[in-house]
């Protein structure tokens, strides 16, 4: 029963004295059971079943009950009383209860996974609790000759300080084990149970302050014992139990270390071997499989139950995998390790190419052995070479074998041939006018017609290598099956290049449009005869090129004339570039007369002064230069010798007043800097521009009429004239002609040759002449050889002329002496 002290009881209050050392003693017991319940409790928290927890909960509320009681007992045995003291052995037993229930409650809301404030703040209320509760029960089990009395206020405070002491030592551990850091987590305990002992010591002695002794009748049986001795006995039990706790805790803690390191090795070893990448066998010293990770699974379609206890021969895909799996059995089994490429297959039945490699595990101290395997599938990367193959032997656009493709299948075709005593066939094919369709509706339509023209020559194709493109708009053809008879076989190669052409060509959709193509052919047979394939190919183009030559649209076989031909092409073209470094070319001039029969200029012709065959007129090369583009440098020279040559005669009064033509080609007008070319070439010879006329072909009107235009206009500004050569021969259209600043249009030499006996010539003639008066031009007649010619023009009003009667194209000397005025009685140059 608790009573308060009233001020009239003071009088007569015993006094004690304070133990200094026994008051330290029971703080650190108190700190000591503390922090050894807190450990307790972290391990309640990682025991792995429920009983476990269920002992450590208990037996941490009895080692920190047993601290708080011990302390209790202790800081009693403190305080020196000059009266006998004993104890009640029940009611101090049973002083050890609330401080038992107490420390438990507090150390299970401790091991709450996650502790809300609201639970630490009851925890920490019944912690005080319990200790409050022990205290007071304890002074109860005290037998002295005395009655105890307290005073009220210090009472209600020590009540206080074990509650807030309680939930703040609570409220401590909530943030340590929220913010915690592993490694720091013992170190903080200990600060918490230093806490907890501040709230079991700060409640003791301010309730000891709180109590006052008052004299009593003592009974005759008391007897009074040494506390000094009886506080270092309990002490040192309860601290030997404390410290038999900690050292077990310790163990405990060891132990489950060592078990969570084993624990987590296995299971990172399991983790790792999930993570690799490529798939993993585990397999037994009989070869069965005993561990697989996930990527085995995702591989091959098998559980790890399906593939348990199963031999590596499960993923066998033929007779001749079979075979490997035992290969690699016998190499593991001899050398302990195997490792190449095979092809397995998956739980579908679907085959698909591995790399595997096995190596034998040897146990340094155990005699078990065990085999791992990794398997690395190998699809995408055959895929990819897959790709890049068709890439490296296929045409992107038209998905046909390439050139170097084709090679190989003519190599092919060719060994075979010999075998089958057949022959075969190669057949060049070439879209006419393919850049014309470029430059008019762009390379979609161009590419887009290519795609067409290889669908329908699929048709023709035995073998899927048998059509290629080789680039641009030329196809190739692998004719096989051919008579070994060469004529034979010719023939029937010259039936099947007509079929092709007739039916690749017609009409093609392109989206908006129709596009109707005609097709070249060259073709080759080879029988016997061993041919390179590169030398197949080259005869294969020179029969196309004669195919264009002639026209197009046609078909051609190659014949050894053809290559002779070739021969002398590139013979010519390295002897006209020599010509044109050696200045081996002359300028020829052809006299040009107005009606009255006077000489009123000339036109230049070229010829090529060959050191060698002499002199070779133009037709022999003129054409091989356009084809090759030394037509450019050719124009460029035949330009400035005209250039000096008015330079020349500007100086000569008999000669100054002569026009001189110089023939342009369409290369060379179509240079962006033709304008500026001949204005630099007219001031670098000081020439006068309005003598220099020069002559265009109808051709030139295919291209950007609007840059001829252009150009022209600036031309003529500076003085220089234009006329139109050959006119009525090739391209002819009112609509350009009467926009383009011509000065005269010249009457091409087919017309005039038989403008006596051909009335439809005589009919065109007429209708050029009518329509240059119309337009204002000027006409030049070129070929007049005879006087009814000259007269028979006359009539229909022709302006100029020009042809053998007048002169034949000679030398420059020759032509100015010609023209001198000792010559100018003479009107025919014989």
């Amino acid at each position: 029963m608790i009573h308060f002290v009233s001020s009239a009881s003071l009088d007569n209050v015993i006094q004690g004295q304070w133990e200094p050392g026994l008051i330290v003693l029971s703080c650190l017991v108190a700190w000591l059971a503390a922090g050894l319940g807190l450990l307790i409790g972290e391990r309640m928290q990682e025991a792995d079943s429920h009983l476990r927890r269920g002992i450590w909960l208990s037996a941490g509320a009895g080692m920190m009950g047993l601290g708080v009681w011990s302390m209790h007992f202790t800081g009693m045995l403190a305080l020196r009383l000059p009266l006998p003291m004993q104890y009640d052995v029940k009611l101090t037993l049973l002083s050890l209860l609330p401080a038992v229930l107490g420390s438990g409650y507090a150390l299970r809301i401790m091991a709450r996974p996650v502790a809300t404030p609201r639970y630490s703040i009851l925890g920490g209320l019944v912690l005080g609790a319990g200790i409050g509760t022990m205290h007071y029960l304890g002074m109860e089990a005290m037998l002295m000759p005395v009655t105890v009395r307290y005073d009220a206020p210090l009472f209600f405070m020590s009540i206080g300080v074990a509650l807030v002491l309680g939930m703040v030592a609570m409220l401590a551990h909530r943030y340590c084990v929220r913010y915690r850091r592993l490694t720091h987590l013992d170190r903080r305990l200990f600060g918490i149970a230093a806490c907890i002992a501040l709230a079991i010591s700060g409640m003791h002695y301010v309730a000891m302050s709180a109590t006052y002794y008052l004299p009593a009748p003592a009974p005759h049986h008391m007897m009074e014992t040494s506390a000094s001795w009886l506080a270092i006995s309990v002490s040192g039990v309860v601290t030997l139990l404390l410290l038999v706790a900690a050292l077990s805790v310790a163990i405990d803690r060891r132990l489950q270390r060592h078990a969570r390191q084993s624990t987590m090795s296995r299971e990172q070893l399991m983790e790792v071997i999930a993570a690799i990448n490529d798939a993993f066998l585990l397999f037994d010293h009989r070869g069965r499989i005993v561990l697989s990770n996930r990527t085995f699974s995702t591989l091959t379609g098998y559980t790890p139950d399906e593939i348990r206890n199963q031999p590596l021969s499960i993923l066998e895909h033929s007779h001749e995998s079979a075979r490997t799996y035992r290969d690699i059995q016998r190499c593991v089994v001899e050398h302990g390790h195997w490792q190449g490429e095979i092809e397995a297959r998956r739980k579908n039945g679907e085959a698909f190419p591995v790399r595997v490699s096995v190596n034998r595990v040897d146990y340094s101290h155990s005699a078990t052995r065990h085999y791992v395997a990794t398997l690395h599938d190998l699809s995408a990367r055959r895929e990819a070479e897959a790709k890049i193959h068709r890439l490296a032997h296929h045409d992107t656009l038209t998905d046909l074998p390439n050139r170097q493709t084709l090679y190989t299948r003519l190599d092919a075709v060719q060994a075979a041939s010999h075998t089958r005593q057949q022959s075969g066939a190669l057949i060049l094919l070439d879209i006419d006018n393919f850049k014309a369709l470029n430059d008019s509706r762009g390379n979609a339509a161009g590419d887009m017609l290519l795609r067409h023209v290889a669908r329908r020559l699929k048709r023709f194709a035995r073998h899927e290598h048998d059509l290629a493109r080789l680039g641009g708009n030329e196809f190739a053809l692998v004719v096989t099956g051919l008579p070994s008879d060469r004529g034979a076989a010719i023939a029937e190669l010259q039936h099947h290049m007509t079929t092709v052409r007739q039916v690749i060509g017609g009409v093609y959709e392109l989206d908006d449009h129709s596009h109707t193509t005609t097709h070249s052919l060259g073709g080759v047979w080879f029988g016997d005869d061993d041919v390179a394939t590169g030398e197949l190919v080259k005869r294969a183009s020179l029969a196309l090129s004669r195919a264009k030559q002639d026209g197009g649209n046609v078909s051609r076989v190659f014949h050894p004339d053809m290559e002779a031909a070739l021969q002398d092409r590139l013979l010519l073209e390295a002897e006209l570039r020599q010509a044109i470094q050696n200045e081996q070319m002359r300028l020829y001039y052809q006299p040009q007369v107005d009606a009255d029969g006077t000489i009123i200029g000339a036109e230049t012709l070229i010829r090529w002064q060959h050191p060698e065959r002499g002199v070779i007129s133009p037709g022999a090369f003129i054409p091989l230069a356009e084809e090759t583009g030394l037509i450019v440098p050719i124009g460029q020279w035949v330009l400035a010798k005209a250039c000096e040559r008015l330079a020349r005669w500007s100086t000569d009064p008999a000669l100054a007043h002569l026009q001189l033509s110089v023939n342009v080609s369409v290369h060379q007008f179509q240079k962006h800097d033709f304008v500026a070319q001949v204005l630099a070439t007219l001031a670098d010879h000081k020439a006068p521009p309005e003598r220099l006329t020069l002559e265009l072909t109808e051709s030139l009107l295919l291209a950007n009429v609007e840059g001829v235009i252009e150009k022209m206009m600036q031309l003529k500004h500076h003085g220089v004239s234009f006329s139109l050569d050959d006119f009525g021969t090739g391209y002819s259209s009112l609509a350009y002609l009467k926009r383009l600043p011509f000065n005269a249009l010249k009457i091409d030499v087919s017309f005039v040759r038989d403008v006596l006996i051909e009335a439809n010539d005589a009919a065109i003639v007429k209708t050029i002449i009518a329509l240059a008066d119309s337009l204002q031009l000027k006409t030049v007649a070129e070929g007049v050889e005879i006087l009814p010619q000259r007269d028979f023009l006359a009539r229909l009003g022709c302006h100029h002329y020009q042809g053998y009667y007048y002169g034949r194209p000679i030398p420059v000397e020759a032509f100015e002496a010609y023209v001198t005025p000792l010559s100018a009685q003479r009107t025919t140059l014989k």
